[in-house]
């Protein structure tokens, strides 16, 4: 908690009226002890008017701010505030010839300047008023910063919500894929259904395990969609060509988990499923400069005439580009390409590294909040 959060905390709320009470009777007996050279009269004359100033700061703060100024009642506002500044005038200058002119001001001229004069009660009350504005502002100023942090932690928390139910969807969805290959190599009595439940229990491994985190190392993203192509390659055989490369180091880099598994199986599901003739899928992955690019691209069957929103109103990549638009915002990227015989899609993302994850999860969730409110 830094300094500004403790002074503006419930916990602090005596120790920062403490503190601004001392700073007023600092700067106020500098004020009155320069004009006066007497810095002790000063002091006192600060002292003989504290109680009536304390009362208008609290009567302003307690009362008049949450009853009339919250309540939006400007009209009742500025006519209490009119009267009680007039009283609060009177009191400090009764105050004010009661402790501190007998001693100080011995032959005061009260013929000429009675204690009744509206003049010398508005004078006093604008020595009053100065410092029950700074205390208002002050307080208004703190509670906008209330307000605003709240609504920030509130919108985290709808952001976290949100992406945990995403990535809860992401998962059963794959899940219902791969099981999908494997029932196929079950029912021709595959020797390969072994290796396919390898695979498979790796693939949960990683979506129950290493994705319940923000950012993952992009390696073992790499990992798993070499692991979604050999499965899809058991199903599809001979009639599917398929070619997977990346170039940069991908050592050192990270990214939120299951953001690129859900355009390959939809490269799949879409390009592969309904042909029966040969097909193919290309997926090129490029870092460069701190940005991460992923092309996937796939071949249509001859007869699939569906429109482009057919290939992208899956629950998987309606998620992620849910997903890119939360994590994101407007930093990435995403471009459909469909073609008559083609489909593809190109995704460029910012990248961090391991020693920026810190940094960068801070920088993320700014921009999230920014984004929802």
């Amino acid at each position: 908690m830094t300094v500004i959060q403790k002074f503006l905390s419930p916990r602090y709320r005596i120790l920062s009226h403490g503190l601004f009470w001392t700073i007023y009777m600092l700067y106020a007996t500098l004020l009155y002890g320069s004009t006066r050279d007497d810095y002790w009269r000063g002091f006192m004359e600060v002292i003989a008017t504290l109680p009536i100033k304390m009362l208008a700061v609290y009567f302003t703060l307690y009362y008049l701010i949450p009853r009339f100024l919250d309540a939006r009642k400007y009209p009742s506002l500025i006519l209490m505030f009119l009267v009680s500044a007039i009283l609060f005038g009177y009191t400090d200058r009764l105050l004010m010839h009661t402790f501190y002119v007998p001693i100080y001001i011995p032959d005061y001229d009260y013929e000429k300047y009675p204690l009744t004069s509206l003049a010398k009660a508005i004078q006093r009350s604008s020595i009053v008023y100065l410092v029950v504005f700074a205390a208002s502002a002050i307080k208004l100023i703190k509670r906008n910063y209330q307000t605003e942090r709240f609504s920030q932690e509130l919108g985290k928390e709808k952001l976290d919500a949100e992406l945990k139910f995403l990535k809860g969807q992401i998962h059963p969805h794959f899940l219902f894929n791969t099981l999908n290959t494997l029932y196929a190599l079950t029912l021709q009595n595959s020797p390969k259904s072994s290796e396919v439940v390898l695979k498979l229990s790796h693939l949960l491994d990683y979506m129950l395990y290493d994705c319940n985190v923000e950012l993952i190392p992009l390696r073992k993203e790499i990992q798993q969609m070499q692991n979604l192509i050999e499965l899809e390659q058991y199903r599809y055989g001979n009639r599917l060509e398929v070619s997977f490369s990346v170039k940069g180091d991908v050592s050192t880099q990270q990214i939120p988990p299951l953001l690129m598994l859900p355009f390959v199986e939809n490269a799949f599901k879409h390009g592969v499923s309904k042909e029966v003739e040969e097909a193919f899928i290309s997926i090129d992955l490029t870092l460069k400069e701190q940005q991460l690019s992923l092309r996937v691209e796939n071949s249509k069957a001859e007869d699939d005439n569906k429109p482009e929103a057919e290939y992208t109103k899956g629950i998987g990549l309606k998620n992620v580009s849910r997903r890119l638009d939360l994590v994101y915002g407007d930093q990435y990227e995403l471009q459909v390409f469909d073609e008559e015989e083609t489909f593809m899609i190109v995704l460029k993302i910012p990248l961090q590294n391991f020693d920026q994850a810190g940094d960068s999860k801070a920088a993320t969730k700014s921009t999230l909040v920014k984004s929802l409110n």
